[in-house]
Formats: structure tokens, C-alpha cells, sequence
């Protein structure tokens, strides 16, 4: 259910500030989980969850795993948002973020 969803992302964004990844992680692998049954893969909810598993693994310095992830994010808000949307530019800017922290600085 979409509220099971969101429960599980709150308590993944907790998590996340709190710096204790991998239990976010697991809460937002259990909202992806809801998300791709209940709105499929290519709506901007489940965009907004891979961006969230991103900054976690970013977090962690999984650098590659969250670009990765990153571009899950990016191709579903360029379908369903568009390039010129804010979460679209968001994206853009945690890409660079992650490049920028793994010393790829002309990316």
C-alpha cells in the first residue's frame, strides 16, 4: 500500500540523517519494493526512492553504486518530468556531487 510506502521512507530518511545507512537502506529497499508493485518503474515516486538509496550509498562512499543509482533516478524524471524540472536538476547535482567526491572532477 502507497501509505506503507511512504512509512518506510520516513523511517529510511531517519535513518539516513541519523548516518546509519544501512538500515535506511533497507527501509527505502522495502519502500522501492511497494513503490515498483503498486506505481511501477516509471513513476516519480519510485524515481524519488532510488535518488534516496543514491545519497545513502554516496554516504557510504559506494560512489559507483550511487551513480549508478543516481541514473535510475535521472532516466525516470527525463521521462516523466522532464530535463527542466527541479527534481531533474537535483539529480544533475548529486551526479556531479558523487563525481566530484570520487576526484572525476571533469564529469
Amino acid at each position: 500500500h502507497p501509505s506503507t510506502a511512504s512509512t518506510y521512507n520516513n523511517l529510511g530518511n531517519t535513518y539516513n540523517r541519523k548516518g546509519e545507512y544501512d538500515k535506511a537502506l533497507q527501509m527505502y529497499e522495502k519502500n522501492l519494493q511497494i513503490r515498483l508493485a503498486s506505481l511501477g518503474d516509471r513513476h516519480p515516486d519510485t524515481a524519488s526512492t532510488y535518488g534516496n538509496m543514491g545519497t545513502c550509498y554516496k554516504c557510504k562512499g559506494e560512489h559507483v553504486r550511487a551513480l549508478q543509482t543516481y541514473e535510475k533516478t535521472l532516466q525516470i524524471q527525463l521521462t516523466t518530468l522532464g530535463e527542466q524540472h527541479p527534481n531533474t536538476a537535483s539529480t544533475y547535482s548529486n551526479m556531479g556531487s558523487t563525481y566530484n567526491s570520487k576526484g572525476e572532477h571533469d564529469k
